[in-house]
């Protein structure tokens, strides 16, 4: 990643050194640094793509105005106001607003290159200037992911990084880069009616109005959000608790089945999302005994064979419970399956090895493990030595091999500590 930060930013090093040159014009130049700086630090807007996340912003329009007009004397004092802006708000320069600064320079001197050619090559036909603008636009795009592409391959590595995937996203947001290019031929025509930093604000003002407002619906809309997730975490905690108190031999089992559940799952590189459903799964995994009889469930003696059976209803009992609540969809899969094996002896469909969603075949782990060191009326519980073993000798048969290696990382200390709590959940362990 060094290596292709370093080789992109001697790029744009050496491009500057050999197409910046004099005359300059200071004074619109002063109000570019201006104009970007005010539009860098009132905040892009965020969008997602695909894969791609993507801030929008009145600068490139401005930015693309800018270099139309002025040529790469405006890459630089555009690029230059960015770097500062980041500088201040990030207190330092980091490896990040290095590349990004000699990223947007290339991206800028790449699209005034080929508009400049293609506008020499059209004379008076406006309707070839303004295909020159969108010319200039697409190479922006293409020099922009291509170099993006070659630092996040290089960042993520080969195997992490895919292509495919990558382009898929990136596509779509061409057609904004040309439009960016035609705004860019908008600037350069209102220049020769108004003068030039007057032709900049004009273009840039209404998108910044634009920009701001958005921003601050987008701000609001978090909120909302944030606030009905909060208040869904909650009453998932709150569930949680009320099947922890049915069942006082098993005090702060919940709690404890998330946080290992939680520790495999990021050995297993779980996204932010797959950890949140995992918890999810965690916390309700139980629900179903809330319509098992309490002669059953806190019988103090080994069940009959009848009473099993009933017992081994919970899980669907559960899967039916939530089944009408949208946001638990994948957490309903382990709700159902926490009982199943790999093997394919387990209940209640019998299924076996990748048949079983990975999260459920996680937090079997978790739940079994838990159970073995507790304590019961009729046993006393394992030491976490002994029933880490028994995790391991059980693995290819109740449990699946690449789970039991994602439990055989964490150590024991940490199995200790998590052993220990009686505590019931909270709403801040489903905040990542």
């Amino acid at each position: 990643m060094y290596l292709v930060v370093g080789t992109v930013s001697g790029c744009a090093v050496l491009v500057a050194s050999l197409w910046v040159r004099p005359p300059f014009q200071w004074a619109t130049l002063g109000l570019l640094v201006v104009l970007v700086g005010l539009l860098e630090s009132s905040g892009a807007v965020p969008f997602q793509f695909g894969n791609l996340k993507i801030n929008f912003s009145a600068r490139a329009y401005a930015t693309i105005g800018s270099v139309y007009l002025l040529g790469m004397q405006a890459a630089v004092a555009s690029t230059l106001a960015s770097v500062l802006i980041s500088t201040w708000t990030k207190r330092g320069v980091s490896v990040k607003t290095l590349f990004n600064a000699s990223m947007t320079f290339l991206v800028c001197g790449s699209a005034y290159g080929v508009f400049d050619a293609l506008r020499r090559a059209a004379g008076a036909d406006v309707w070839l200037l303004v295909l020159a603008g969108a010319a200039g636009g697409f190479v922006a795009w293409a020099s922009n992911y291509f170099l993006l592409g070659l630092v996040l391959a290089a960042e993520r590595g080969a195997k992490r990084f895919s292509l495919i995937g990558f382009v898929r996203g990136a596509t779509p947001l061409s057609a904004y880069y040309i439009g960016y290019g035609l705004t860019g031929v908008g600037v350069l025509a209102a220049s020769y009616r108004i003068f030039a930093p007057a032709a900049l604000v004009t273009l840039a003002a209404p998108v910044a109005i634009v920009q701001t407002a958005t921003n601050r619906w987008i701000r609001e809309q978090h909120a909302r959000v944030q606030e009905a997730r909060s208040g869904f975490n909650a009453t998932l905690v709150s569930l949680s608790k009320a099947i922890d108190l049915r069942d006082k031999d098993t005090e702060g089992h919940c709690r404890r089945v998330v946080d290992y559940s939680l520790l495999m799952g990021r050995n297993l590189n779980f996204t932010e999302e797959e950890l949140t459903r995992l918890c999810h799964g965690a916390l309700l995994h139980d629900i179903g005994k809330i319509g098992v009889s309490d002669t059953i469930l806190h019988k103090p003696g080994p069940l009959t064979e009848e009473e099993w059976a009933v017992m081994r209803t919970h899980p669907e009992l559960g899967f039916m419970m939530v089944a009408d609540v949208k946001q638990l969809e994948k957490a309903r899969e382990i709700i159902l399956n926490h009982h199943e094996r790999y093997d394919g002896k387990g209940y209640p469909n019998g299924i076996s090895g990748s048949a079983i969603p990975l999260g459920a075949r996680l937090f079997t782990i978790a739940d079994a493990f838990d159970a073995m060191i507790s304590d019961r009326p009729y046993r006393q519980g394992m030491s976490v030595a002994a029933a880490r073993e028994e995790v391991r000798r059980c693995s290819g048969t109740q449990f699946d091999p690449l789970c039991v290696a994602a439990f055989d990382k964490i150590s024991n200390d940490e199995l200790e500590v998590i052993a220990n709590q009686r505590e019931h959940p909270t709403e801040e362990m489903l905040s990542f």
